[in-house]
């Protein structure tokens, strides 16, 4: 073609007559909502001003049980412990800054998609935190093979996987069944009062959908009280599928996913400031600007297997790798 003419392919030739413009409707990444601080046992206002520990109190089972007792003897009299549980405050946040030409130009309120993004980051990192208080649990189950397990008790510090031992075959409810057998064995209350609590990665839900029974789980007769990410219900346990905190990438020979089960008083969170939105104060004239997520909280598990007497609520179902 003769170099003499208007083109779309130049912008000097032609291109530049017209005017580009964005798309009416911003698009947003799809982030994971909150699925583990829905079963955190939240004390707001915990630790404002008292420093960056907040301690409570866990009382144990009376010391001896009562028994019959003789018409001219006493009642026996016996006590309880109290121990003393802790919660260490931490800051979480993120920000975005933005200058104050972009917000005088811009088509679009720069602070809203900036909050958006902002929000989706604060309730991603928030549950990662809070999940990562689920998984220290010391109590550890590993599937040896659909039909076979291993249990470990770690000791020392907590720990977010199994330290030796691989999960091999895939996860099958039989594997549920001896988890829930184990929370009923140690008495630890259902969550709500009729089922306890399983938050499963998306390759042990796969797994778990392989056994020829879970196609009843999802009969539900009150679906409209379903937890956030709920996909089913059996053996007393209800499920949630989770992409965020869970490691979906553990097992020997595959991808089998990891999982927590746990009942009722499982992890504590307290606060001292509540996650918010903040703006910060302009500087250089009013050029710099910038809008952030902060919080001041913590996170810990109520009842642990090194608590004396007790049993730990949360059950990690996982592998070493």
């Amino acid at each position: 073609m003769a170099a003499d003419q208007q083109f779309w392919g130049s912008a000097a030739r032609g291109g530049y007559f017209t005017n580009n413009r964005l798309s009416a409707q911003l698009r947003h990444a799809l982030t994971p909502l909150m699925k583990f601080r829905q079963f955190v046992d939240v004390k707001e206002g915990w630790g404002k001003g008292v420093g960056d520990t907040l301690y409570f109190n866990k009382i144990s089972t009376i010391a001896t049980a009562g028994a019959a007792l003789t018409e001219t003897n006493t009642i026996p009299e016996h006590a309880f412990a109290i121990s003393r549980g802790t919660i260490t405050l931490t800051e979480y946040g993120n920000s975005v800054p933005f200058t104050g030409k972009l917000e005088a130009l811009s088509e679009y309120d720069v602070t809203n998609p900036i909050s958006r993004v902002l929000r989706d980051d604060m309730a991603r990192r928030l549950d990662y935190y809070a999940g990562l208080e689920f998984r220290k649990t010391k109590l550890k189950y590993i599937a040896s093979s659909t039909a076979l397990s291993l249990w470990e008790t770690l000791a020392g510090a907590a720990e977010t996987i199994a330290s030796a031992k691989n999960a091999k075959g895939g996860w099958r409810l039989f594997h549920i069944r001896e988890v829930v057998d184990r929370l009923k064995q140690n008495n630890v209350p259902k969550y709500d009062g009729e089922n306890y609590m399983c938050i499963a990665s998306v390759n042990f839900m796969r797994q778990i959908r392989k056994d020829s029974d879970w196609q009843d789980a999802v009969k539900y007769g009150d679906p409209e009280r379903l937890f956030a990410g709920e996909v089913g219900r059996i053996e007393g346990v209800r499920f949630i599928e989770e992409t965020n905190c869970l490691i979906d990438t553990l097992g020997s020979g595959a991808d089998l996913g990891e999982a927590v089960v746990f009942g009722k008083e499982c992890v504590i969170e307290g606060i001292a400031i509540p996650e918010m939105l903040r703006a910060k104060v302009p500087t250089d004239y009013g050029r710099s600007k910038g809008i952030a997520w902060y919080a001041l909280l913590g996170w810990e598990r109520m009842w642990k297997v090194d608590d004396a007497g007790q049993y730990a609520h949360i059950i990690h179902l996982t592998s070493a790798a």
